[in-house]
């Protein structure tokens, strides 16, 4: 009878879920023939342009639908829709940025949906496709879809200028030697400078900020291929919050540049440009729930995670394209930047007050 029993449950349920994927599949296909109806679909994304071509191809060769780009994805995103929404324009779609941009304007503005309520692609709602069985939420009221999950490399040398072994930690970078010889992203502009200040002054101390923004006399890089050749070319034998896409180029060349993972900090952790968000009001807002469902699809996260050189959350996503030490193992302890309430509350905090003890 307990036999029987457990059949017939396990048949009700199997029958239940058939008739949830069913359903979710109906929902994809309105969706599909509504967003085909649109046309189009205005995303602001990265300023890179393998991802521009990898995100605009990808969507239209799976749909037919044309991708109208705006190559931002960062700090300028936020001035140009608060002036259009303040002229009462509405022009864009989606959001592809980091977490600064997300959370801070984005978010802070009121600008966006929810984008759990849009996901109806099967293959998107299957939690067995997402890494630890989740999808991951940047912010409580699941704003902000986080596709990416990485460990930061997060110092790069030139290893026939400098010996990888002579900057196995961050005190490492103190030694008189590299005095004026390294170069460290600048922590004045979003992003991974800011990022590593923070990190820094957190994790290390005010001294060692001090020490190592004041006392080194590092070049601060704002352009980052200017900062990847001069390291490629040994300019410079050392850099802090490289921009490892940029230096993965020179790398495949055969210019010796090795990454370090300092051993007296726990590993960073970001999300790069992987964070999602579906705007309010949008114009075409079809397309951009449709766009939304495919660039968290397997497809999407396949070919914008390639061109990105980032590591997808889902765990379907082949990613030999990676350098495994870049890819989170379980129960590693870690040091998340993409966590709401450090993007929201305690980065901030930590960053000024290390801006202002090194005077930027």
């Amino acid at each position: 009878m307990r036999a029987a029993l457990c059949s017939l449950l396990l048949g009700a349920l199997m029958l239940i879920a058939g008739v949830g994927t069913a359903a979710a599949a109906d929902d994809l296909d309105s969706l599909i023939a509504a967003a085909k109806q649109e046309g189009t679909v205005v995303v602001d994304g990265p300023p890179d342009d393998q991802i521009r071509q990898a995100i605009t191809s990808g969507f239209k060769e799976r749909y037919g639908i044309e991708v109208s780009y705006i190559s931002a994805g960062g700090p300028k995103s936020g001035p140009r829709v608060r002036a259009e929404r303040a002229a009462g324009r509405y022009l864009l779609d989606v959001l592809v940025t980091g977490a600064d941009s997300a959370v801070q304007t984005f978010l802070g503005s009121g600008w966006l949906d929810p984008i759990k309520p849009v996901l109806v692609d099967p293959n998107v709602t299957d939690l067995s496709k997402w890494r630890d069985h989740k999808i991951t939420y940047v912010d409580p009221d699941k704003k902000l879809l986080r596709l990416f999950s990485y460990i930061v490399q997060t110092i790069a040398v030139n290893s026939k200028v400098v010996k990888p072994s002579e900057i196995a930690t961050f005190h490492d970078l103190l030694k008189s030697e590299w005095q004026g010889k390294m170069m460290v992203r600048d922590p004045t502009v979003p992003g991974a400078g800011g990022s590593l200040i923070s990190y820094l002054y957190v994790t290390q101390g005010p001294d060692f900020v001090q020490s190592l923004y004041k006392t080194q006399k590092p070049v601060l890089v704002r352009d980052t291929r200017q900062g990847a050749q001069s390291l490629a070319q040994g300019a410079y034998g050392i850099w802090a919050a490289p921009d490892p896409k940029q230096l993965s180029q020179f790398k495949s060349l055969g210019y010796p540049i090795e990454f370090i993972f300092p051993t007296d900090g726990p590993p960073i952790v970001t999300g790069g440009y992987g964070i999602i968000a579906l705007m309010n009001k949008a114009p075409h807002p079809n397309a951009a729930k449709l766009f939304v469902n495919w660039i968290a699809s397997k497809d999407g996260q396949t070919k914008y995670g390639e061109a990105a050189e980032s590591a997808t959350l889902r765990n379907d996503v082949e990613q030999s394209y990676l350098d495994p030490k870049t890819i989170p193992q379980p129960g590693q302890k870690v040091f998340d930047t993409y966590e709401f309430k450090y993007v929201k509350d305690e980065r901030a905090a930590a960053l000024d007050k290390a801006r202002a003890l090194v005077g930027f």
